[in-house]
């Protein structure tokens, strides 16, 4: 005991794990006792993300990586920068979603309570353990368990969408594991073990390398969710609670994008350059066609589940751009590229975890989450409404925020790589950038879309105009979140060197020297996050100065009425729709849209769907889940 209260980052690891499985077992075991149930859930997870949380910090501030065996738990980790980085993401967003299940458990029934509650405390404990993993096996092993928890967190509302969604998932997981561990088998095949510090040492051949990627792409991109590998996503997160949905986009899917950064930076050497360009291509296909698809949704979790997609391929777009510099051996173009990508996925963890759990607060409070049924909520709920609307800001990269810093970073990245000497580099370069620049503004018309019509305008049902605040603790952890994407942005100069100092680490190159001044610019242009707060938040104030300072009392005060509506009377029914304002791109990209039928026919829907499959997959995992937990608790 001790030992785990030594204040050494491996012991703070294995006593996270351990708060984390005892609170999950203490938890279930009083699920009746809903008050006492869901504190022990909540706090519980809440102790063991802020231990997560300390050790990272500690890790990063020391800047070496340490191979370590958790005291008490015999798990062999590697406490690298990039392990640290991934495990800051994860805990932070399951911080925030441990405060929000303390209020959001207690108004749930006891079965829902002990489920869920369970649940996402083992699936944190198993996404901890695959961040730092030292070896193939752990790490499948426990992003196997990860899955498992995320599939039965799916199901639990036992209707037609959640079962057809688990089952999505369930089968999207077990052909992504077995991709993972053919891969792996090839590596071990060719260098006799599994260990991640053999396989950086080892020399594959070329043909080895290229196979063990494709698998491991594959893999990975399965748990990440990129396109055309997508299909559990939007689905999945409608059908889980919504502070589940957001450990499924900020930490289940992130570690698919270590596991990429990990295969295509780290274990297996450096990159050829088709390794890079097919990533960036794959990036840039997500997060258009991520961003094209939510603006058709109306379920506002199914709309947040395809920007976590768009965003992953903004992710993406940094790692292949990583890749393509290595290849072409250009260290400014690799550095800036994985610096933005890195500090995108953990920008990307605070908004979209605030975005979700505002979603959920209004699901909670009104039983809907079809937008077009709500509107008119900013005025009953304003401080969800705030903090959903700086996220949304926050996603769209508009300044100050924190989506801004790291995708003005993404186009640094992309403007070096059109100066290369490689004509298809030069290509790509600009392409990508246009690809990038699109994907922004459908961003922007899905903050007009989600804050338009769900929180403007008069509500269209009973239930939403009915809506009121919701529970203080959930209130307070999208508020926070949202408090952090502005922090995060503004101080984005002083973010970045620490960001710069992972991406140096995992490509074994010094630091990039445009970052070390803490300003988000590539040598050719810049831009300071705090000089751009400033000009925002004064612009607005001069003219409001001077109509005070010369408008003296010639003018009164303005009275308000209804709006106006060429002379009749104003109703809901004049309000702008999901339908109406999407219906434009609708049109446009219409044969896009008619790709998602033909990839998947109802006939293959139908038969994939049948009873007998979901009922002998649930039973499945039900198994698998029961071995994987005794394997892992002996």
């Amino acid at each position: 005991m001790m030992t785990l209260l030594s204040g050494e980052p491996a012991s703070l690891l294995a006593l996270a794990l351990l708060i984390w499985g005892l609170s999950s077992i203490g938890g279930w075991l009083v699920a009746a006792m809903a008050n006492v149930s869901s504190l022990i859930f909540g706090a519980g997870g809440m102790a063991a993300a802020l231990c997560v949380i300390v050790a990272v910090l500690q890790i990063l501030q020391g800047g070496v990586a340490v191979p370590a065996v958790l005291p008490l738990v015999p798990f062999h980790a590697e406490l690298t920068a990039l392990n640290a980085l991934t495990l800051l993401v994860m805990s932070v967003t399951a911080l925030m979603c441990s405060l929000y299940a303390c209020a959001w458990l207690t108004n749930v029934s006891a079965p829902k309570r002990a489920r869920t509650g369970l649940m996402c405390n083992l699936l944190m404990a198993a996404l901890t353990a695959a961040a730092m993993s030292a070896s193939a096996v752990d790490l499948i092993l426990m992003m196997e368990m990860a899955a498992l928890c995320a599939y039965f967190l799916i199901v639990q509302a036992d209707d037609v969408k959640s079962r057809r969604a688990g089952l999505n998932q369930f089968l999207s997981g077990r052909f992504g594991t077995l991709c993972l561990i053919l891969a792996f088998a090839l590596l071990h095949h060719a260098s006799g073990s599994v260990n991640f510090a053999v396989l950086r040492h080892t020399a594959f051949t070329p043909g080895i390398k290229s196979a063990a990627f494709l698998l491991a792409l594959a893999g990975f991109g399965l748990y990440a969710g990129i396109i055309p590998l997508h299909a559990w996503v939007p689905q999945s997160h409608s059908s889980a609670p919504a502070h589940a949905a957001a450990l499924f986009s900020a930490a289940l899917m992130k570690v698919g994008i270590i596991g990429i950064i990990k295969v295509g930076l780290d274990l297996l050497g450096a990159p050829p350059l088709w390794w890079g360009l097919l990533v960036m291509l794959l990036a840039m296909l997500t997060a258009f066609i991520g961003g094209l698809y939510a603006l058709m949704e109306h379920d506002i979790r199914r709309l947040l589940a395809y920007h976590s997609l768009e965003n992953i391929g903004i992710i993406l777009l940094g790692v292949g751009g990583a890749m393509t510099g290595v290849a072409l051996n250009l260290p400014v173009l690799a550095s800036l590229a994985l610096l933005a990508g890195l500090f995108h996925l953990f920008n990307h963890g605070l908004f979209k975890t605030a975005l979700f759990l505002g979603a959920g607060q209004i699901e909670m409070q009104t039983g809907i989450k079809d937008m077009e049924k709500l509107g008119g909520i900013a005025r009953l709920m304003p401080w969800t409404a705030g903090a959903m609307l700086i996220a949304l800001m926050s996603m769209a990269a508009l300044p100050p925020l924190n989506g801004f810093a790291s995708e003005w970073l993404l186009y640094q990245s992309l403007f070096q790589l059109s100066s290369s000497h490689v004509f298809i580099a030069r290509l790509m370069g600009p392409l990508l950038a246009v690809g990038l620049a699109l994907t922004g503004a459908l961003a922007l018309m899905c903050i007009a879309k989600v804050f338009g019509v769900t929180f403007l305008g008069t509500p269209r049902s009973q239930a939403a105009a009915d809506a009121t605040p919701g529970p203080r603790a959930m209130t307070f952890s999208a508020v926070l979140l949202a408090l952090l994407c502005v922090i995060s942005g503004v101080a984005s100069p002083c973010i970045i060197p620490q960001f710069s100092a992972v991406a140096a680490a995992v490509l074994n190159t010094p630091v990039l020297l445009a970052a070390q001044h803490g300003v988000a610019f590539s040598p050719t242009s810049a831009v300071s996050a705090p000089m751009v707060t400033i000009l925002l938040l004064g612009m607005p104030l001069v003219p409001w100065l001077i109509a005070a300072v010369l408008r003296g009392a010639r003018l009164p005060n303005r009275s308000r009425g209804d709006a106006w509506a060429c002379g009749y009377a104003h109703s809901a029914d004049m309000v702008v729709t999901a339908t109406g304002f999407a219906q434009p791109l609708r049109v446009m990209f219409a044969p896009l849209y008619r790709l998602r039928s033909h990839a998947t026919p109802a006939s293959l829907v139908s038969a994939l769907h049948r009873g007998w499959l979901g009922a002998f997959c649930r039973r499945l995992a039900l198994i698998e889940l029961a071995v994987l937990l005794v394997v892992a608790f002996a």
